[in-house]
């Protein structure tokens, strides 16, 4: 074990393991937002934070990712089925609409241009991934990175609460709660922190959406990067293996190649390495620095985030008015 990540690590697994006992006892609480407040909670106790940074960091991105996809093993398409092909068309023209969006804030908000693009790859795809991919790009300032982690943080904590209120409000179902989070929520951690604490099918609903928003990454930079060509741009960008890797475990969980019980143990690893990723990411929210977040930055990143929610949710009525 890397020693530079075990004090990381080690708090890490002592979160988990209190969230796991605390959780049962907290009705309407998942274990994953539960472990998500616990890092939370801890982080703003931490008086020295940097020698837990690397393993935080690494459990956030890493192990977030091999959750996902043993999660896979454990998904049931019939479910799944249910989004139909309107969700991924509904996916796409979100994708569209945030970025002509961005495009049109960038140019009547020239001085924070570079700012609306780094929100808008946070928006549309996965939050901070995408944040980070898109500022060498735009040659965004550190200052103007930070900034967008931060507001993105802001809004997806703001997500995880308002939204199943207001799928709850619209008395939707299933199926439309999973549209609604898998297709808005910034980052994939904020997607299976909630959905999952809603339901399993949901959650499971909801991945599948939010893959489909992360597929979209490298379009995404390719726009960017011939918007940004005159300045001389770097294109340095992967695409998220395991977004691959998730679609041949959800396959194979559907053969009788593994063993029922050997499936159900994967996907329960996956659901503890679920609950340790959502501690890291608690523990990366530093509620300090999210209330010195500059007015216009915060109101910038709320533009998106609204059209965003109204976009997709006119959307779902839709789907839902054909599904009749």
């Amino acid at each position: 074990m890397n020693t530079s990540k075990s004090p990381g690590l080690l708090l890490i697994a002592m979160i988990t393991f209190v969230a796991m006992i605390v959780a049962p006892f907290i009705p309407g609480f998942g274990t994953a937002l539960v472990a998500l407040a616990g890092g939370m909670l801890v982080r703003q106790l931490l008086v020295q934070f940097d020698s837990y940074h690397s393993g935080v960091s690494w459990t956030e991105k890493y192990v977030l990712e091999t959750a996902i996809v043993l999660i896979g093993f454990g998904l049931n398409l019939s479910q799944v089925q249910q989004l139909g092909s309107t969700s991924i068309i509904l996916v796409i023209s979100s994708f569209i609409v945030l970025l002509v969006t961005t495009l049109l804030l960038q140019k009547l908000f020239r001085e924070t241009g570079k700012l609306f693009w780094l929100l808008g790859a946070g928006s549309a795809i996965c939050g901070s991934a995408a944040i980070g991919a898109t500022a060498p790009i735009v040659r965004a300032k550190q200052e103007e990175t930070g900034i967008s982690l931060a507001v993105i943080n802001v809004l997806g904590l703001l997500g995880m609460v308002s939204l199943p209120l207001i799928a709850r409000v619209l008395n939707w179902g299933d199926v439309e709660m999973s549209l609604l989070l898998g297709g808005i929520l910034q980052s994939m951690g904020h997607v299976v922190g909630v959905a999952y604490s809603l339901d399993d099918q949901i959650g499971q609903m909801a991945i599948i959406i939010k893959m489909a928003r992360i597929a979209f990454l490298i379009p995404f930079l390719l726009i960017v990067y011939f918007i940004f060509k005159k300045n001389k741009s770097k294109l340095n960008a992967r695409f998220p293996i395991f977004i691959i890797f998730f679609a041949i475990t959800a396959i194979l969980s559907q053969t009788s190649l593994i063993p029922d019980q050997a499936l159900s143990g994967l996907a329960t690893a996956g659901e503890l390495l679920l609950t340790m990723a959502m501690v890291a990411i608690g523990l990366k929210i530093n509620l300090r620095e999210i209330f010195s977040i500059s007015g216009k930055a915060l109101l910038s990143g709320s533009m998106i985030f609204l059209v965003q929610i109204v976009f997709f949710s006119l959307g779902i009525m839709l789907f839902m008015n054909q599904g009749q």
